[in-house]
């Protein structure tokens, strides 16, 4: 297929216009395939211009948000602190920590985020209802778009629970709460407008047969996909791989 459109760009020049469009490595990877590629489309001709399109930056993706927003919701969506408030600053920034990573998708993170931030409004709202209130469709509060504190998140985790009434254990639960305690030290953070202490969640479970690894492992993961630390909770899914394998 390439060698037929590289022969297609050299009998066609001047009446067809051919734009390539990909993924960085992609690219890459599609003109290193055929060093013929540069002399069917000569830079020194002028025949070939390359656009190289950057990352949004978090001001960007907070733009790109905030006019996503209005669209979507014809101008009705009130958010608290406003559109140029705390926390839609945090929202950006939170989108703009994946930058760089393979799948960050830009203004497609802008639209991922928006219908995490729908579900949390929903599920508030629900709530609400039932407790017999009548809460605005068309608001969008802290919580709705930063989510809870850490520390709130759990009061009614099963995953969490569970870990909590294991037999034993003290010091992983310990080494689960230190880690807890981090995230929750970064969320004030956030709100402070401060740059966050990196923390790694990766961890290895070492002992003896029959003394809780692979459950632990299996809590551990579904406690980080509940506060959002893993989409979808992959973590607890390549974990549970992981750990049938030896």
């Amino acid at each position: 297929m390439l060698d037929y459109l590289l022969a297609e760009i050299e009998n066609l020049i001047g009446k067809i216009v051919f734009v390539l469009a990909g993924y960085n490595k992609q690219m890459e990877a599609f003109f290193a395939h055929n060093p013929g590629i540069p002399s069917h489309i000569p830079i020194q001709m002028n025949f070939q211009i390359q656009m190289n399109f950057q990352d949004y930056d978090d001001k960007e993706l907070q733009n790109i948000f905030c006019h996503y927003v209005d669209s979507k919701y014809n101008g009705n969506m009130q958010i608290e602190g406003g559109m140029s408030g705390l926390f839609v600053r945090i929202v950006a920034r939170r989108m703009g920590q994946n930058r760089g990573r393979d799948g960050f998708g830009n203004a497609r993170e802008v639209q991922n985020k928006i219908s995490r931030i729908t579900e949390r409004q929903a599920k508030r709202l629900r709530k609400e209802r039932r407790a017999g209130l009548k809460p605005n469709d068309n608001v969008w509060t802290k919580e709705d778009l930063i989510g809870q504190e850490p520390t709130k998140m759990l009061e009614n985790n099963l995953a969490w629970k569970k870990l909590q009434r294991l037999i034993g254990l003290a010091s992983v639960k310990q080494a689960v709460q230190s880690l807890l305690d981090g995230l929750q030290f970064n969320y004030q953070r956030e709100l402070e407008e401060k740059p966050l202490v990196q923390y790694s969640l990766n961890r290895c479970f070492i002992g003896s047969p029959g003394t809780g690894k692979t459950s632990v492992a299996k809590l551990y993961g579904r406690v980080l996909a509940d506060i959002g630390l893993l989409s979808n909770g992959e973590g607890k899914f390549q974990i549970k791989n992981w750990l049938r394998r030896y």
